[in-house]
């Protein structure tokens, strides 16, 4: 960790962003925030008593995530995507003690389940993976009926809920979602009463339809829209700033170059800054020539190629610049230039990606 660079969360933001989806769902449905990879990047030391505050569980990826919340005095519902299968006895019975609900989706891991609960002494609660369409992790949908059967004739399980996942929820077209949606309902009745749901963070904004008793946000808990065709007005405020200081500011004259392999010519006398983060730090390369930063206030451009720990910016533009100054390489103004999507868009990828490479390397601290 850099003490140097800071990633900064604010905390209203984060209550305005469940507020807002909580308006989507109704008091009815449950809201259960995905909080993997250290909350998309965002901080999970810092958001989890937030999020514990205001939320009705969590989601992980991976048996350690569900054990640090109930070592952090979580005591609600925890649903782990991927179970402990491969780990060790000591992490599987962990999982059963602690009463995290594990995803099942196959015989194979339904068994090491219920190898756990008999080495514990206590009932595993599961909750059954469906692949509708995904074709990634789940049961397949015409094997999930025998599954619920078996499930619920094995000791030591229960089965207490059932979900899929939408592989293009986010995107125009509707046609996959809706299909997934209608395979994933044909099998609900044999499932019975166990709590059900499908949506992420863009079926929660966009397909009513998929909300059933509980749905799954994840990028749009932090504040951001799940891809460009889902930008409401639903009004997600950015939760991450992230900032650092110029450590160096130098003239060069017209002519000189910046960076590995002289990617960028200085066609005036100019000032240049150098910014202690890089691609070591999670600040993507190809965002060279490309992005921004913001000091003072002012926009200054990102010129040279990134380098793993240190970038240079061009400052000749901004008045009584100095060592020191504070840099915002990464705006929480859903208008900056160095906005999270806007970053994502010059890169060439999502804004999950943006946020989870960032957040490895810094401290975090929550604001306001």
């Amino acid at each position: 960790m850099k003490n140097y660079l800071t990633a900064s969360i604010s905390e209203s933001a984060v209550r305005h962003n469940v507020a807002a989806l909580r308006g989507l769902i109704g008091d009815e449905v449950k809201l259960i925030p995905v909080v993997k990879d250290d909350c998309f990047g965002h901080g999970m030391d810092v958001l989890y008593p937030v999020l514990a505050e205001i939320t009705d569980g969590f989601a992980v990826a991976a048996p350690l995530e569900a054990l640090e919340l109930r070592r952090k005095g979580y005591h609600g519902f925890i649903l782990c995507f991927l179970s402990a299968y491969f780990d060790d006895f000591r992490i599987q019975d962990e999982l059963v003690w602690q009463e995290i609900t594990q995803t099942v989706m196959s015989r194979s891991a339904l068994e090491s389940i219920q190898a756990a609960a008999v080495r514990v002494g206590k009932t595993a609660k599961v909750h059954l993976k469906v692949d509708t369409g995904m074709g990634r992790l789940g049961v397949p949908a015409a094997q999930a009926v025998d599954l619920i059967k078996t499930i619920n004739e094995t000791d030591e399980v229960e089965l207490t809920g059932i979900y899929t996942h939408f592989a293009t929820a986010d995107e125009k077209d509707r046609s996959a979602t809706f299909q997934q949606l209608e395979l994933f309902k044909s099998i609900l009745p044999a499932a019975g009463g166990i709590t059900r749901h499908a949506a992420n963070s863009a079926a929660t904004i966009d397909f009513p339809e998929t909300h059933f008793d509980m749905v799954r946000p994840g990028i749009a808990v932090y504040g951001c829209h799940p891809s460009d065709q889902l930008r409401t007005s639903l009004g997600l405020k950015p939760c991450m700033s992230v900032k650092a200081k110029l450590i160096a500011v130098k003239h060069v004259p017209e002519g000189a170059r910046s960076g590995y392999g002289l990617t960028h010519r200085y066609d005036r006398d100019s000032r240049v800054g150098v910014v202690p983060i890089g691609y070591g730090d999670g600040y993507f390369r190809n965002l060279s020539n490309k992005a921004v930063v913001r000091i003072n206030g002012v926009d200054a451009p990102v010129r040279g190629r990134v380098s793993m720990d240190q970038m240079t910016v061009d400052v000749t533009d901004i008045p009584d610049v100095k060592v020191g100054d504070e840099v915002e390489v990464i705006s929480s103004d859903p208008q900056a230039p160095n906005r999270v999507e806007n970053l994502a868009r010059l890169a060439g990828t999502i804004p999950y990606e943006i946020t989870c490479h960032l957040g490895h390397n810094m401290r975090h601290e929550l604001v306001d």
